[in-house]
């Protein structure tokens, strides 16, 4: 996997994304950009699940960077690089 960045996808967004996983090309991406990538990749319109209109995060949606949550670092900014690995989950429904 050198020269990738894994990106595993969980619960109904596996089914939104149409794959369990895919490697994405690139070092230095931030996370949004390797979403929009992810979402190119994929040919599915998973992003709507994951962000709202202003491209923020849902309250929520998880997003893990080698295990660790986004939101504590610089969220949709953080800086990825090769070998990293990036765990998505949408929010969870219920009723």
């Amino acid at each position: 996997m050198a020269g990738a960045v894994a990106v595993k996808f969980y619960g109904l967004l596996r089914r939104s994304a149409g794959t369990a996983a895919l490697e994405i090309e690139g070092d230095g991406l931030t996370v949004m950009a390797l979403l929009r990538r992810a979402e190119e990749k994929t040919g599915k319109g998973f992003l709507e699940e994951l962000l709202d209109r202003k491209q923020g995060l849902l309250t929520g949606t998880i997003i893990l960077l080698n295990g660790e949550n986004i939101r504590s670092r610089q969220g949709l900014e953080t800086l990825i690089k090769t070998g990293d690995h990036v765990d998505l989950f949408s929010p969870a429904g219920g009723g």
